[in-house]
């Protein structure tokens, strides 16, 4: 059964954000990390691939926005290591699943910009949601609906 957090990300994708537009508000939403819409707009330029040069995975970036936040740094005295290996365990297990983290490689068996491309890529936001949600929940007490 999916996640609810999991079941937005995809909603909030098949109704036309990018999937790191919908990773980050599903999270946002979910575990209330208290972004504005000012801050949302962060993720609309790692959309298709950063900028739509269908480089890394949005669905990747948008995971990595989320840990980020809630495990990112305020200042330089402070280590950035929580943050680094949240993230680079994203990276590494994303890759793991889908043996790239290449917009255009991961999207390869589709033609781009058809219904059928913005169908196969579900799986990404999906999967990208789901190990976001994993870490998560093994490195620090984040509960649903609460304030970090």
């Amino acid at each position: 059964m999916k996640s609810k957090v999991v079941e937005k990300s995809v909603q909030y994708f098949k109704e036309g954000l990018y999937c790191s537009e919908a990773i980050l508000k599903a999270f946002n939403e979910e575990y209330n990390l208290g972004l504005n819409d000012e801050f949302m707009r962060i993720a609309t330029g790692f959309g298709a691939g950063l900028g739509a040069s269908k480089c890394l995975c949005g669905s990747l970036t948008g995971g990595v926005m989320v840990l980020s936040v809630v495990k990112g740094r305020k200042s330089a005295d402070e280590s950035e290591a929580p943050s680094f290996e949240s993230a680079a365990k994203l990276h590494d297990e994303f890759r793991r699943e889908f043996n790239a983290t290449c917009c255009r490689v991961l999207t390869r068996p589709v033609e781009w910009g058809t219904p059928e491309h913005h169908q196969y890529c579900v799986q990404f936001v999906e999967k990208a949601t789901e190990l976001t949600e994993e870490i998560l929940s093994e490195g620090i007490q984040v509960k649903k609906n609460l304030a970090i």
